[in-house]
């Protein structure tokens, strides 16, 4: 176990206005934020080929969050992104339909990101999107490491973007749809900002609350010890995570989603801390 700090959403009760501000789409996501020392539990010996490993589905049905060993063939450097990154994500999706049994995969979206200012470029406002996604939405543009503790769309915005990237109709022509975001580092091991997930059933109602993102209507979470947070130590990148943001077929007693972020404070406990590069992939995934 490792203790470190993240951030997370100021409860409302503790703000002195009316948190339905953030809603509004001109105020943009900047729900004001605290740090708070959480322990880390490590998933290290979790990461395994598919042949040994819990069963992919299971693991996001119950945790809300999965993890296996998975070499890629296309991942390349950062700087070269824009030779690899079309084959990445046909990659990405085709992993998608032989691991989880997904008829059908849709990538809308991915990002790239990096510890290093000198490298990434912070979202404005401008990038702010409301409409509903058409086709692929993707670039090589390295952003900064995502801090702050958020799942990145609610339920009615999960839908609307499924319904984007799928077809309006997809939930009448599919059983279950879930959107998924595939999470990997481009070098390892990963010592600086790794990536925390917490097991989504122990965010407790009252922890959730919504605000206007990058991508429209997002959770965002406020700190309760009750929260049992995961990372992969000294990740490396065949060990992947797959973070569920929506199912429309959530088990009793399951995980509707993974709340996730970047560690903002590790203290140098997993050795020399080297600015962390990652790419994480979205997609919508449905099966019949």
């Amino acid at each position: 176990m490792t203790t470190c700090v993240l951030r997370f959403a100021v409860p409302p009760e503790r703000l002195e206005y009316d948190v339905s501000a953030y809603m509004n789409k001109d105020v943009g996501p900047t729900w004001p934020q605290e740090s708070c020392k959480v322990i880390l539990n490590d998933l290290k010996p979790e990461p395994q080929s598919p042949e040994h490993a819990e069963p992919l589905m299971d693991q996001l049905d119950s945790s809300g969050f999965a993890v296996l060993k998975n070499k890629s063939q296309t991942l390349g450097e950062l700087q070269f992104q824009e030779e690899w990154n079309a084959a990445y994500l046909e990659e990405t999706a085709q992993m998608i339909r032989e691991q989880l049994g997904a008829d059908e995969v849709y990538v809308w979206n991915s990002v790239s990101r990096s510890a290093d200012p000198a490298i990434n470029t912070a979202y404005g406002n401008d990038h702010l999107q409301h409409k509903a996604i058409k086709g692929l939405q993707f670039g090589t543009t390295v952003r900064p490491v995502a801090s702050g503790v958020h799942v990145d769309q609610d339920g009615p915005n999960s839908r609307r973007m499924c319904r984007g990237a799928a077809g309006e109709d997809v939930f009448d022509r599919f059983a279950r749809v879930q959107q998924l975001n595939v999470w990997r580092p481009l070098k390892g091991p990963v010592t600086c900002k790794p990536l925390a997930v917490c097991d989504g059933r122990t965010v407790s109602d009252k922890a959730k609350n919504v605000h206007m993102g990058l991508f429209g209507t997002r959770v965002v979470v406020h700190y309760d010890e009750n929260q049992k947070w995961y990372y992969i130590k000294r990740q490396q990148p065949d060990e992947v995570f797959i973070l569920k943001i929506f199912d429309s077929h959530v088990l009793p007693g399951g995980a509707e989603f993974t709340p996730h972020t970047g560690v903002d404070e590790l203290n140098g406990a997993d050795g020399p801390e080297t600015p962390r590069q990652s790419i994480e992939v979205r997609l919508v995934a449905c099966y019949h």
